[in-house]
């Protein structure tokens, strides 16, 4: 029900600001074709004027205050400039009503004074026709103008013709003129309604569309996310790794930077699989990851599950002492967990095995020879004790 009357809230708004812009327009062709009407009688008939000074006077007076009403019109809408809002469309449609019945009121009147330097219902037929076909007039507002306006001109038309052959023609035109003017005017209310509706259902199938694809980007995202993620530490995956490696390949093409590759083992991790199942050794897995993430996000690093109990972490432009860092705390947080393993001949908790190199990268071939440097010290490590890390440079910085 809320979104039925919002969209009848702004159908409202957006007739209302189209009538007040034609009806600014309407104003500003009136005067110029009203002024080109006067300057054009004063010219031609200058001595038909002068012998009916009244009739003359009567009608000067109407084109004045058809005039000054145009004037009054363009201060309202265009320099003034009527601000439409859901506060104040009762007070818009008010003067849209006001400004129909006048206009009509006068061109009433302009046909009661007209000499017959044109047709005489022409001013009125046009006045009435272009109100009708122009600005969106609900029934009422219509009816109450043309109420108005046919009675006054009526009135007019017997007083001066009395009840003779023409004022009967003029009748019989007058009641011709309404129902025609009435017909094209709802015929234009619903033309404008119809247009609406399409304008409005066109912009909630953009807003569907652009959300569905919203929708759709953020699903591909995460999809493409998943895809580069190990399942079980949450860290990336080998395929992850590769790209990266090769995004990095391409950037040394180009700059030259300080890389490091840590490469962490987990120590008898095939005796903790036998002594407590696998179970427990994924369990163990994914803690471990957990800490290598948090330090990847504290430093900034590339952190991923090279494959079985391996990590590794890529640094770019880290220093040196900043690696050993890492590589103390990866030893460190791991120890902090004391996850038993009775089976290790090492320490009584699950400890890990560090390797580290750190390279100046110039040729894009030396990342992949600095990762299978840092490989090759992991297994110095582990041939040395385990519980440790060992870090080199191949190039000094």
């Amino acid at each position: 029900m809320s979104d039925f009357l919002d969209e009848k809230s702004l159908t409202k708004l957006e007739i209302l600001k189209h009538n007040i812009q034609k009806i600014s327009l309407i104003s500003k062709v009136s005067t110029i074709i009203i002024v080109f009407l006067l300057v054009t009688m004063s010219f031609i008939s200058k001595e038909t004027m002068l012998i009916n000074i009244w009739t003359f006077s009567f009608q000067m007076i109407v084109y004045t205050l058809l005039i000054l009403f145009n004037i009054f019109v363009y201060f309202i809408t265009d320099i003034k400039k009527i601000r439409i809002s859901e506060q104040n469309t009762k007070r818009v449609d008010l003067f849209i009503s006001f400004y129909v019945v006048t206009l009509t009121f006068l061109g009433s009147l302009i046909t009661i004074s007209d000499h017959g330097f044109y047709n005489q219902l022409m001013i009125y037929t046009l006045t009435l026709c272009i109100t009708c076909s122009v600005i969106v007039l609900r029934v009422h507002q219509l009816i109450i103008s043309m109420l108005i306006s046919s009675f006054t001109i009526l009135l007019g038309l017997y007083i001066q013709n009395y009840d003779t052959e023409l004022f009967k023609q003029q009748v019989v035109y007058i009641l011709s003129l309404i129902p025609i003017t009435f017909f094209i005017s709802r015929s234009f209310y619903y033309s404008f309604h119809r247009s609406l509706n399409f304008q409005s259902e066109l912009i909630k199938e953009a807003h569907i569309t652009r959300d569905l694809t919203r929708k759709l980007r953020e699903a591909n995202r995460k999809l493409e996310l998943q895809a580069n993620l190990d399942p079980l530490t949450n860290l990336f995956n080998r395929r992850a790794f590769d790209q990266y490696v090769l995004h990095l390949e391409k950037k040394a093409n180009h700059e030259s930077f300080l890389f490091t590759a840590i490469m962490v083992d987990v120590d008898c991790f095939k005796l903790y699989n036998d002594t407590y199942g696998h179970t427990e050794g994924d369990n163990v897995l994914a803690r471990i990851g957990h800490q290598l993430y948090d330090l990847s996000y504290k430093y900034g690093c590339f952190a991923s599950r090279w494959g079985g109990e391996e990590f590794t972490l890529l640094l770019i432009n880290h220093s040196e002492e900043c690696a050993n860092q890492i590589c103390q705390e990866i030893i460190n947080n791991v120890k902090d967990l004391k996850i038993d393993h009775s089976s290790s001949h090492i320490e009584p908790y699950v400890t890990v095995s560090v390797g580290a190199c750190t390279t100046v990268i110039q040729n894009s071939f030396e990342i992949k020879t600095s990762i299978r440097k840092a490989d090759d010290l992991l297994y110095i490590v582990k041939e040395n004790g385990r519980n440790c890390f060992v870090h080199r440079q191949l190039v000094e910085a």
